[in-house]
């Protein structure tokens, strides 16, 4: 029943209204799945960890992308594989992993999941810029009060607006900067890169996800800023946003695994957190050096 509300959201004409449906499907099951008392937990919502499955990778993408039938799949599960009690897709689960392993790292803070996480009092006073929602994680985030929400061009009027070609906040007044598969969206990854280490603290972390396809390929640049103006190198090609179609944001690089060398680059020290068995789900977690 739910993948075919999932199906229909895609399609409908008033996404808002079937979106409440599928969150009112999410929270039934959550209610059977948080006191199940066995089998692996969700590390957003903390609930057994039910999968359900569809593809959302478009054919459009595929050949835009260049990508082969396995990586594919990779990208297919990294975004279409979510949990029945939250909705967090295996991208979210493997962001809120890489917070809570830098958290653990860096302040002694142990949780085993979002849940449990934003409740502890190490976390709370926290100091952290979410520079669009991170899926399910987001609920959990609103929860703190050190929390700098914010969206580029927000259809909600009363959601910040960020830049983050030119950020709002002060120097070193984050202790965590959050995003996932934003960054491809820049038209100046350096300039963005740039902010982000600006806003953070000595010893603070970017958080984030992004899509590369790690195949040997290096970044390639769809379109760029250039003297103020947006110029498109390619045709364009677009990612979706919540259910792959309520919006859709065009993509400026097409990252190659030599990005991890640009962060590098721009002061931070880089971890990559692997997925087990999904070379696309991987996270990084970038430390800005003193």
């Amino acid at each position: 029943m739910l993948k075919f509300v999932l199906s229909k959201l895609e399609s409908s004409p008033n996404r808002r209204v079937v979106k409440n449906l599928a969150e009112y499907f999410f929270l039934c099951a959550s209610l059977v799945l948080r006191w199940f008392p066995l089998g692996k937990k969700c590390p957003v919502c903390a609930a057994v960890q039910v999968a359900i499955y569809r593809p959302v990778v478009s054919d459009s993408l595929v050949r835009e992308w260049n990508i082969n039938g396995e990586w594919l799949d990779y990208f297919n599960r990294r975004e279409g594989e979510i949990c029945l009690s939250c909705g967090g897709s295996i991208r979210g689960r493997q962001l809120s992993l890489a917070l809570m392993k830098w958290l653990a790292d860096s302040k002694g803070v142990i949780a085993d999941s979002m849940e449990s996480l934003v409740k502890h009092p190490g976390v709370m006073e926290l100091k952290v810029a979410e520079i669009n929602s991170c899926g399910a994680m987001h609920k959990k985030l609103k929860k703190l009060k050190g929390l700098a929400y914010s969206e580029y061009a927000p259809e909600d009027p009363s959601t910040r607006h960020e830049d983050l070609l030119e950020l709002s906040h002060p120097d070193e007044s984050f202790d965590i900067v959050l995003h996932s598969d934003t960054l491809e969206h820049i038209p100046n990854v350096d300039r963005a890169l740039s902010e982000i280490c600006r806003v953070l603290k000595p010893g603070g972390a970017m958080i984030c996800s992004i899509p590369v396809v790690r195949d040997s390929r290096p970044t390639l640049n769809r379109a760029s800023l250039e003297q103020g103006v947006l110029v498109e190198h390619m045709a364009p090609s677009y990612h979706g946003g919540s259910y792959q179609k309520t919006r859709q944001y065009l993509v400026c690089s097409e990252f190659g695994e030599d990005i991890f060398d640009r962060i590098k680059n721009h002061g931070f020290d880089l971890e990559v957190l692997e997925h087990p068995s999904n070379p696309a789900a991987f996270s990084l977690i970038a430390v800005k050096k003193p």
